[in-house]
């Protein structure tokens, strides 16, 4: 299986539109150009008083979706908007209901902080029609008036050329997944998009499994595979907890001198799990969820009060690799795990 098949989720890259009214479709409108200029007006000051968002958490089982969570809550208060919470732990089903949940109260905004994209489309179709505008955290739709995310693209090729190099261009990979989130079909991609060009390297089997009690899960499903199939030599993780939970395994196993481990995601667990001596997690791309989370809300303030926001908005990466961080990566932002720990989680002490 050279590439991942990801074709079936090609519909999701419809370009996003920017205004906050709709057309007759239910669909944003398109403000033209001015929708580049980012939001608020020049000379406008953000304020949110007088204004509820609705807050719609897919989990808050990993340090970035709480960190998304953190940061809407604290932007939030700065900016007096009321803010009203739900958490779906982990059931989309629940996520579309709180949505609608939102729709029937008739907020001003509403933030969607990840999950399974297609399965807000109906409902985000509904709030467009109603003039609410959504927000979205790792999830493209066309119904969405601004997507605030990390570098993915850039975030996975890095991840996928560290994984190149250190293979030296020849080995078979064990990629690991979660179904629905935009963010992660895109580090997939980008890993599928650099091997292509490497005849000698293959992606042998994608394993995706859903978020709940994730480093267990992927812990059985990692070691049952490599059990069964011995030829591995890297495991590409589109998520933190996937790796914590395949790094054990490996371990467990014996394996930490045969296969190595990268990923997305900073959680504390994972750089945790990446200092330790015998893990074989070498490589993480970190993000900022306290950014991402604080620029969800100005966005959708600025929506709500009529002003033109960007289709997407992007926050910065951390590249982080455990033995020699300017061995492989080409990009500015690249620290060890003890300086990571620092930037991200300055208030945290580490074990």
């Amino acid at each position: 299986m050279k590439k991942i098949a990801l074709l079936s989720m090609a519909g999701l890259m419809v370009l996003l539109f920017a205004a906050g009214c709709s057309d007759d479709s239910g669909r944003p409108a398109s403000s033209g150009a001015a929708a580049a200029q980012g939001a608020p007006s020049e000379g406008t000051a953000l304020n949110g008083k007088g204004l509820v968002i609705g807050v719609s958490s897919q989990h808050l089982s990993n340090d970035f979706n709480r960190g998304l969570v953190t940061g809407i809550r604290a932007r939030g208060e700065e900016l007096e908007v009321e803010l009203i919470m739900a958490n779906a732990q982990g059931d989309s089903n629940k996520q579309v209901s709180d949505l609608e949940n939102f729709l029937a109260r008739r907020v001003n905004a509403v933030i969607i902080a990840g999950g399974e994209g297609p399965a807000f489309g109906p409902v985000m179709r509904q709030l467009a029609q109603a003039g609410i505008p959504c927000i979205t955290i790792d999830v493209t739709s066309e119904y969405s008036i601004c997507n605030v995310t990390s570098d993915n693209f850039n975030g996975g090729e890095q991840l996928a050329l560290y994984v190149k190099n250190k293979l030296g261009g020849r080995g078979n990979i064990l990629a690991l997944d979660t179904p629905g989130w935009q963010s992660l079909i895109i580090r997939l991609r980008m890993l599928d998009t650099v091997i292509m060009d490497y005849p000698n390297l293959n992606v042998v089997q994608l394993i995706s499994i859903p978020t709940n009690d994730a480093v267990n899960n992927y812990y059985q499903q990692v070691r049952s595979y490599l059990q069964a199939n011995k030829n591995i030599q890297a495991i590409y993780c589109s998520w933190g907890l996937a790796a914590v939970g395949a790094a054990r395994a490996v371990r467990e196993l014996g394996l930490t001198e045969d296969i190595f481990v990268v990923c997305t995601d900073a959680d504390q667990v994972v750089l945790q799990e990446m200092l330790q001596p015998d893990s074989p997690l070498t490589a993480v791309v970190g993000q900022y969820p306290l950014k991402l989370g604080s620029t969800s809300v100005e966005m959708a303030i600025s929506a709500a009060r009529g002003n033109t926001v960007p289709q997407e908005a992007y926050a910065p990466i951390i590249l982080i690799e455990k033995y020699d961080s300017k061995a492989w990566f080409s990009a500015p932002a690249i620290m060890s795990p003890e300086e990571s720990w620092r930037e991200l989680y300055p208030d945290a002490a580490l074990d």
